[in-house]
């Protein structure tokens, strides 16, 4: 995976202004927010490539995904979305670590089911240990780790 991420492309394709050190560092939980609510809008759930039979495999190096879902203003399928959201938040100092995870929407308990959907372990920046701290507002305790998904069709946008 390539360690160069346009975070300027994505965030003016979700329509949101780059983010000061202070939201950063200070709100990191209501950046994480903002972030997740603007990709659900803005970029949607899709499986065409896959229905289609097109562009397979797809590909999930971060330069296609942008390629495809930020220049291209396509969507992509919860693997594609996720990951394009991983990419952008490392690229602003968050940490993240992708997890496979089970579906269980409509299943019965017991009844089990594949690891075929992709979601994000999230912590927020912390501010650099050589930097001055001018704030003591941080909404979540440091190393607090959040659950993210914006790759799941059906949910509310």
């Amino acid at each position: 995976m390539s360690d160069f991420f346009d975070i300027d492309s994505y965030l003016n394709r979700i329509g949101l202004p780059a983010p000061t050190d202070e939201q950063r560092y200070q709100d990191g939980l209501i950046l994480l927010r903002d972030i997740m609510a603007a990709h659900s809008r803005t970029i949607p759930f899709e499986n065409l490539d896959i229905v289609l039979k097109r562009n397979l495999p797809v590909s999930l190096e971060s330069m296609e995904l942008e390629a495809k879902m930020v220049a291209g203003g396509r969507g992509g399928y919860c693997f594609e979305n996720n990951l394009l959201l991983c990419f952008a938040l490392r690229a602003l100092g968050f940490g993240v670590t992708p997890m496979l995870a089970r579906v269980r929407w409509n299943k019965p308990p017991g009844d089990p089911q594949p690891l075929g959907h992709l979601v994000l372990l999230v912590t927020l920046p912390q501010w650099p240990v050589s930097a001055a701290t001018p704030f003591s507002g941080q909404l979540s305790v440091a190393g607090t780790p959040y659950l993210a998904d914006v790759g799941f069709a059906g949910g509310r946008r």
